[in-house]
């Protein structure tokens, strides 16, 4: 029998955040061979040590590099396969669901959780 799967739903892991939108940005996601999913953490990327203004999928050798780099968590899926796109980002002040963050397999829930505090974000 075909199992069929619904997308995720949009913001699914937000379990509070910062009155009105306080806790959101819009943030340009840079072009990536697969879909930014509901929930994908990413990094503000750097070139000659300087941040370009985009975020890339957050991985355990870019947070390394990159002391002092900003956080987010994408709130809807989100297509740069093709180019770079602006999509709404979850950035501080509020509660997120561990088990709905998307996290590269070189990133533990645990230092997620780290990193976001810094952002005043608490994964539960």
């Amino acid at each position: 029998m075909t199992q069929y799967f619904a997308p995720r739903a949009s913001e699914v892991f937000v379990l509070s955040e910062g009155h009105g939108d306080i806790s959101r940005e819009e943030y340009v996601l840079k072009t990536d061979a697969a879909v930014y999913d509901v929930g994908t953490l990413v990094i503000s990327e750097y070139a000659v040590n300087a941040k370009t203004g985009k975020y890339v999928r957050a991985t355990q050798t870019l947070v390394d590099a990159q002391a002092g780099a900003d956080f987010a968590i994408v709130l809807e899926a989100t297509d740069a396969r093709a180019a770079d796109v602006k999509a709404a980002v979850f950035v501080r002040l509020g509660v997120v669901k561990a088990r709905e963050l998307v996290l590269d397999v070189s990133i533990t829930t645990a230092e997620a959780a780290a990193l976001l505090l810094k952002q005043f974000v608490v994964v539960r």
